[in-house]
């Protein structure tokens, strides 16, 4: 397997674990989450309560489910309607995964769009295998209606950094680098998806913070709601913090509450299609229940579009 495949599957498996990390501070506030669970720096138990199921410690939920349904759907690329059959199997499958309340509405996305932004990994792949072009990925996603440009903005942006960090290699990361791409890939978003500028006005109250405390962060990202623009730009702002550090990372992550599932995902993703699979850390992975299925379906979708 060479590097970037590596790169790949570690994306995927690094999002699953990341997920599995925070996933039992998923709606609470940063002081809930030290109250009730006394901080997070291992995998932990999701208590039962109004809103989710129990799940035990190395479960993964929602956002691990739609990344496998996304893949499943990807030919080589996604669509909404393969994507809805996929994800509605997988909530018939394992519906303590999902929140009590979930519905599907069409588009498919029970929770108002991020947790499927994952349609930018395989997308992503493909870029940097060269397999398709800019151009042939803003004719993709343009097709995929009805969708929102918040949404549209957040899969670009998304797909762009993960193909700067499958190309790139971890000693060559520059965070000045990280700040110009970031500006670049939102710029490109914005022509070409016009006329929103959520995405960008959160990250410019984000920036000027990056070294500022977490709780600061936290605060302009509100709380790291479940909007679209919050998630990316708490995930950035994380990413920017502990590039070099997989823990640390979700440690942060995780104890900031709100949409902790969501935020640690992609915050994993992330740093597994920098560093592969070396930044894992072992003793979490260990623990992961869907390790495996996670990586059979990663090396399952490479197979089929190399062909």
């Amino acid at each position: 397997m060479n590097i970037q495949s590596e790169k790949f599957n570690a994306c995927c498996l690094g999002a699953a674990l990341g997920e599995s990390f925070g996933m039992p501070a998923e709606g609470y506030s940063p002081i809930e989450v030290e109250q009730k669970l006394g901080g997070i720096n291992h995998l932990l138990n999701r208590r039962e309560n109004d809103t989710f199921h129990a799940l035990p410690a190395g479960s993964t939920a929602k956002q691990t489910e739609a990344l496998l349904s996304i893949l499943k759907a990807s030919e080589p690329l996604p669509d909404l309607q393969n994507f809805a059959f996929n994800v509605k199997n997988a909530y018939n499958q394992y519906p303590g995964k999902w929140p009590k309340s979930t519905t599907f509405p069409w588009p498919p996305f029970p929770d108002g769009g991020h947790y499927s932004l994952s349609f930018a990994v395989p997308a992503a792949w493909q870029l940097a295998q060269k397999q398709v072009d800019l151009d042939g990925l803003k004719a993709w996603i343009k097709s995929l209606e009805p969708v929102s440009e918040v949404w549209q903005q957040g899969v670009w942006i998304y797909l762009r950094m993960l193909d700067w960090l499958f190309g790139l290699m971890p000693s060559d990361f520059s965070h000045t680098d990280c700040l110009k791409n970031l500006t670049q890939f939102i710029d490109e978003a914005e022509n070409l998806f016009p006329h929103e500028y959520k995405i960008r006005r959160r990250m410019q109250l984000v920036e000027p913070l990056l070294s500022d405390s977490p709780e600061r962060i936290i605060k302009a990202c509100g709380n790291v709601s479940s909007h679209a623009e919050n998630i990316l730009a708490f995930t950035g702002a994380v990413f920017f913090r502990h590039s070099n550090n997989y823990k640390n990372a979700l440690i942060e992550t995780a104890n900031a509450g709100g949409s902790a599932e969501a935020a640690s995902f992609y915050v994993g993703s992330l740093l597994g299609a920098l560093h592969g699979p070396d930044i894992l850390p072992q003793n979490w992975l260990s623990e992961l229940a869907e390790k495996d299925r996670v990586i059979n379906e990663a090396e399952r979708y490479r197979k089929i579009v190399s062909v």
